[in-house]
């Protein structure tokens, strides 16, 4: 098959896994604006075009005959690929189902459509859509854009109109969501699809920066799996496959943020609320699962794009697999330290500082100084990897 054409939209470091995949059997075709992204020489082919040009997409799909489209990590790139996808009958999602799962104005709609539990909200489209909101801590976020950009927590009404305007800079349709502070532990469910036939690959535990920020939403480290009771397990299986078939879910992967908080009423023991989905692979899963259920993430995503039924995949793990992103000094620190004492148990690593000035506040997932991987024994205890802190006693 590798005279066949497969597109993949977008070429950042988070898509590179997926052109090497796509090499395999396929003519790879990478998509970005930015003529230096990470994947230009990784493609068989590299169009320097916008991944929202989804018309000159299309186009060259049709002159290319192509076989197969997908993206990872990235909204944007999935609204293209649905739209190909749909013109051109390849498996992909419909361009509906990409926007429904794209925007979150429209998300919540589906959401109360088919009463899933989900965070109360407002949606602010004008400065004076800002008197609705009375309460606070309050969440504020672009309602089209992903990697925490212009995601805070506004605690006093002085900051309020501040926060809007800057989290509407960010979105590209200028609508931004009030939310209400969802309680309880994050985590991310990994899933993938093919004609409607779902299965969860992965439950993720997600670590957030701790402490009263306006920012505190900034992912710092993800487990797989996660460390749950099988309670706790078929209350997420169950409610994801209700989500997954709201949204009409046909084919490949998606990324489920979930928050499961402990209530022990009569009737239940914990409440679990949805904070969004994207019908993509999430960032840095594919390595995660691989390393922990020796699943080919990427080969399923691959093999849904070209319409083909999935086999049942691996549901033990083998081993834990953590990913660090760094941000600050201390992570740096703690990665070279592990680095120099525990180097076999880095399985992979992308790491971008250079001197120890580069270190600045950070926001977003956009201001990662890189990220590493750490393959865990299920006989060890990944609290002393998670918790920074374990750095005094590796």
């Amino acid at each position: 098959m590798k005279n066949k054409h497969f597109f993949i939209i977008g070429g950042g470091d988070l898509q590179a896994d997926l052109v090497l995949s796509v090499k395999k059997d396929f003519i790879a075709h990478v998509f970005d604006y930015n003529e230096n992204c990470f994947c230009k020489d990784l493609a068989d082919y590299f169009h320097p075009i916008s991944i929202a040009d989804k018309e000159k997409i299309l186009e060259l799909a049709t002159e290319f005959n192509i076989v197969g489209i997908a993206t990872a990590a990235t909204e944007l790139g999935n609204l293209t690929a649905c739209y190909v996808g749909e013109k051109l009958g390849l498996g992909t999602n419909s361009y509906e189902c990409a926007k429904n799962t794209t925007d979150k104005s429209l998300m919540k709609k589906v959401f109360e459509k088919n009463n899933i539990n989900h965070a109360k909200y407002f949606i602010l489209k004008d400065e004076k859509d800002l008197d609705q909101i009375t309460e606070f801590p309050i969440i504020i976020k672009p309602s089209d854009r992903s990697a925490g950009r212009g995601v805070v927590k506004v605690f006093d009404k002085e900051n309020l109109k501040k926060r809007y305007y800057e989290a509407k800079d960010f979105s590209y349709n200028k609508i931004v969501l009030a939310e209400e502070v969802l309680k309880g532990k994050q985590f991310s469910v990994e899933t993938i699809s093919s004609y409607g036939k779902h299965q969860i690959v992965a439950i993720t535990e997600e670590y957030l920066r701790e402490g009263e920020f306006a920012d505190d939403f900034l992912e710092t480290q993800h487990l797989v799996p996660a460390r749950i009771s099988k309670e706790e397990k078929d209350i997420i299986t169950k409610t994801i496959l209700r989500i997954l078939d709201a949204f009409k879910v046909q084919f490949g992967a998606s990324h489920i943020e979930i928050k499961l908080d402990k209530i022990n009423t009569k009737e239940h023991k914990f409440k679990l609320s949805v904070i969004e989905i994207a019908t993509r692979v999430g960032g840095w899963r594919d390595v995660l699962v691989y390393c922990s259920y020796n699943i080919d993430y990427l080969q399923l995503l691959i093999q849904s794009s070209l319409k083909q039924e999935l086999k049942k995949v691996n549901t033990k793990a083998e081993n834990f697999c953590l990913v660090k992103m760094i941000f600050t000094k201390e992570d740096y620190e703690f990665y070279k330290k592990l680095k120099a004492l525990k180097p076999q148990m880095i399985v992979k690593e992308r790491i971008y500082v250079k001197n120890d000035e580069e270190f600045s506040y950070s926001s977003s997932l956009m201001d990662s100084k890189g990220y590493y991987y750490l393959r865990i024994s299920k006989d060890e205890d990944p609290e002393i990897y998670i918790n920074c802190s374990g750095l005094l006693s590796i």
